[in-house]
């Protein structure tokens, strides 16, 4: 049963409001109600949908139009200003370009681009830009855009910019921001004074065991998680201001048995993703309810919504 709670209000530049779910299960003020009706959990597909080259406007209109919540996406700044969606640090693994940096690039350049599939084939889809994303996403009534900035920067301009474009093609809210750096969100912050913001925790051990590195790999587990403990919440609060919610792989929810019920008493909404497979995500989740009694507000996907649930129910 989700229960509705009075509307938050998101952001007094564009004068949107969203009404927001406090969930029964996950007991946390979360972005948007969940549809994918898993045990309260809002689900995002990562990179967008799972048939369509990832952070491609084909995957994210997959995810909206399809049970998923919302689609979870990258994006960098081209050397013009316009903000693209793309994960990696250089192009080539998702990209026919290779070689180069998304801020080497401009509009002209990135129009020519193509993407690849998930299985690495070149495709005849354009690389996309936020605005064309933002504008198709925000046709479908009640899905978000989960929107991590990857780049750092020096000033809050890129961030208002980026805030700007999706309020504008979105005036309805359906969207915030993530990043793995708190000045973005500060930033963003600046634009968007009681909008959704989302930081993203690294968790050093699990990246390296997810690295392509065979040394990395090897010396994994002398890394340990980070602490995110009642004193680091509210730091985050203070630093970013509410509502500001935390984003964490499985590995760091796991590391913080304590972590689900001090942000369940602070209103702090939880999210989870997995660098491995909806099936380990799904056991670490049922791990952690184990531990707590408790599940997190939300979680990040590969796979469709039905299978990721079943999982979550088959134990």
């Amino acid at each position: 049963m989700v229960m509705k709670t009075k509307p938050i209000e998101f952001g007094s530049h564009m004068s949107r409001r969203i009404s927001v779910a406090l969930l029964a299960c996950a007991w946390l003020v979360a972005p948007l109600t969940s549809q994918a009706s898993c045990l309260g959990m809002v689900l995002h597909a990562h990179r967008g949908g799972p048939d369509a080259p990832e952070n491609s406007l084909s995957s994210v209109r997959q995810a909206v139009q399809g049970p998923w919540d919302g689609a979870e996406i990258d994006i960098q700044q081209l050397r013009d200003g316009n903000w693209v969606l793309h994960h990696d640090a250089q192009l080539g693994r998702t990209t026919s370009l290779r070689g180069r940096r998304v801020a080497d690039l401009d509009s002209t350049m990135w129009k020519e681009i193509r993407l690849k599939d998930r299985k690495g084939r070149i495709t005849s889809e354009g690389a996309p830009f936020l605005g064309d994303v933002s504008e198709m996403a925000g046709a479908q009534n009640g899905k978000v855009l989960n929107v991590e900035i990857k780049q750092s920067n020096g000033d809050c301009g890129p961030a208002r910019q980026a805030a700007g474009t999706l309020s504008q093609a979105m005036p309805n809210g359906q969207w915030f921001l993530t990043s793995i750096d708190r000045r973005q969100l500060q930033c963003a912050r600046q634009f968007d004074r009681t909008g959704y913001l989302g930081q993203i925790v690294l968790d050093p051990q699990a990246l390296a065991s997810d690295s392509d590195n065979r040394w990395a790999r090897l010396n994994a587990n002398r890394l340990k998680p980070p602490v995110l403990d009642q004193t680091w919440l509210s730091r985050l609060q203070q630093d970013v201001g509410k509502p500001v919610g935390v984003h964490i792989d499985i590995n760091t929810l796991l590391a913080n048995p304590g972590l689900l019920p001090a942000a369940r008493a602070m209103g702090i909404p939880v999210f989870t993703y997995d660098l491995t497979s909806d099936k380990e995500h799904a056991q670490a989740l049922l791990a952690a309810k184990r531990q707590s009694g408790l599940l997190p507000s939300g979680a990040i996907i590969n796979g469709r919504p039905d299978a990721f649930c079943q999982l979550m129910s088959a134990q």
